[in-house]
């Protein structure tokens, strides 16, 4: 009887150990497609807001105005900011957009020649 509940409980064990195992890959799998979702939405709000950024220079540009800025927020954590420069006849624009802390921050660029 001693022999018997022995290998119960080594049974349990590695019955045990292989229930955590496959619980341990499963949420390092979720965490991973998780962080990597994150990432995407936070690098679309940052192209979003150089297009914002270049959408406002171009309307200058045509109208003859500077009513949009050359840099600014979207909100507390979206910023974008815009470079013109003119070479002969070509204009050319660079905008990009940041979203976050300087530690983690996503930046996404968008240039326009016309």
């Amino acid at each position: 009887m001693k022999k018997l509940s022995g290998q119960i409980f080594l049974m349990s064990v590695l019955v045990l150990s292989v229930v955590l195992t496959s619980g341990m890959v499963l949420m390092m799998l979720f965490t991973r497609d998780l962080k990597a979702s994150f990432d995407t939405s936070q690098s679309l709000k940052a192209f979003y807001a150089a297009d914002s950024g270049l959408e406002g220079q171009l309307y200058n540009i045509f109208t003859n105005t500077n009513i949009q800025p050359a840099s600014g927020n979207l909100n507390s954590e979206v910023f974008f900011e815009c470079s013109t420069t003119t070479i002969d006849t070509t204009i050319k624009i660079q905008c990009v957009g940041k979203v976050g802390t300087a530690e983690r921050a996503i930046k996404r660029g968008i240039e326009v020649n016309f």
